[in-house]
């Protein structure tokens, strides 16, 4: 694979407007309690964010649930549960699709989106 070195501002300007699109879009055509998909591309991002950049990968799904929340349809409600069960969906071509390798995900993305979101647990 082919990779290019990026100045850390230009990799979080380039991230943050990947993550917004991608939100966007899960939110466009999100109906309550379906799952909530964020794309194939959202999880290969975060796939390499989670062995590369931990911290990112978590401000990224933080992102991505805020977003996409503030974007859905009048009336209708994007829960963090809904989005977690997406993520699973998007991983599928990386290793953390492995049973045991998403539980660990799983987790962390549950004790710490709180912390994202001023404390909050009703996400």
């Amino acid at each position: 694979m082919d990779e290019i070195e990026v100045p850390h501002r230009i990799f979080e300007y380039l991230l943050t407007g990947f993550v917004e699109a991608e939100a966007r879009d899960l939110a466009r055509f999100y109906s309550d309690g379906k799952v909530a998909h964020p794309g194939d591309p959202f999880g290969n991002v975060f796939a390499w964010l989670w062995d590369n950049r931990r911290g990112t990968a978590m401000s990224a799904f933080a992102q991505c649930l805020a977003t996409a929340r503030d974007n859905t349809p009048d009336g209708v409600e994007l829960r963090m549960d809904d989005l977690i069960r997406g993520l699973r969906f998007a991983l599928h071509s990386t290793r953390l699709s492995d049973a045991g390798e998403f539980d660990a995900v799983e987790r962390a993305l549950r004790a710490e989106m709180p912390e994202h979101f001023g404390g909050r647990t009703d996400l």
